[in-house]
């Protein structure tokens, strides 16, 4: 699957990059729903997920010029 966030450079500029944290955060939300119903081994496995899919979009933003900046 293609995340927007791993193809941060064909969103709109006027819309970055809190376009790309909004996906990114529901996303998560996605992610984590039922999770305190989960086995321990498969919220490891989300926790990977998204600590991995977090890793790409905080290198692709900081690529693009938006590190260390406070989104709206």
């Amino acid at each position: 699957m293609t995340y927007i966030w791993n193809r941060a450079e064909k969103v709109d500029k006027e819309k970055m990059p809190q376009l790309v944290e909004e996906a990114f955060n529901k996303w998560v939300k996605e992610q984590c729903k039922g999770f305190s119903d989960l086995s321990e081994e498969r919220k490891a496995k989300i926790n990977h997920k998204i600590s991995v899919q977090m890793g790409k979009k905080n290198c692709n933003l900081k690529q693009l010029g938006y590190d260390n900046l406070q989104y709206n």
